[in-house]
């Protein structure tokens, strides 16, 4: 399942959903550029009613998958300190496959800052050519 994110517009944020009795939780995830929306419902009486939701801004995302594993996308939700950057792009040279953005706050675009996208999720450059 996919909607478009409300920060970039990127068309493929991803949803994540879980239930438990008759309660349960969504999350929709930029993979671009981190931006997160959280919402809990519950089902009484057959219908659904929210109980809880909220929106963080994306500060950037990344993925990460070790040789021979799987990970999924994470979010920053503030600015990565530098030591959370390079710790990243070390994994990233070690050869881990992977992405990390950075949100640009000048340009209101994520920035590509190290490995590359996989599959479809290639962010644009200027030009509209995947990086």
């Amino acid at each position: 399942m996919h909607e478009a994110c409300e920060q970039c517009r990127f068309a493929y944020a991803r949803i994540d959903t879980e239930c438990w009795g008759e309660q349960g939780a969504r999350r929709v995830m930029c993979p671009i550029c981190g931006w997160t929306k959280y919402e809990e419902h519950s089902w009484g009486s057959g219908t659904a009613t929210l109980t809880k939701r909220s929106v963080k801004r994306g500060h950037g995302a990344y993925r990460l998958i070790p040789p021979g594993g799987f990970s999924g996308y994470n979010a920053f939700h503030e600015p990565p300190t530098p030591e959370v950057v390079r710790h990243i792009q070390a994994l990233l040279d070690r050869g881990w496959k992977g992405y990390l953005t950075i949100w640009d706050e000048e340009r209101a675009k994520a920035r590509l800052v190290a490995g590359h996208p996989l599959q479809r999720y290639e962010i644009p450059d200027e030009e509209g050519n995947a990086q």
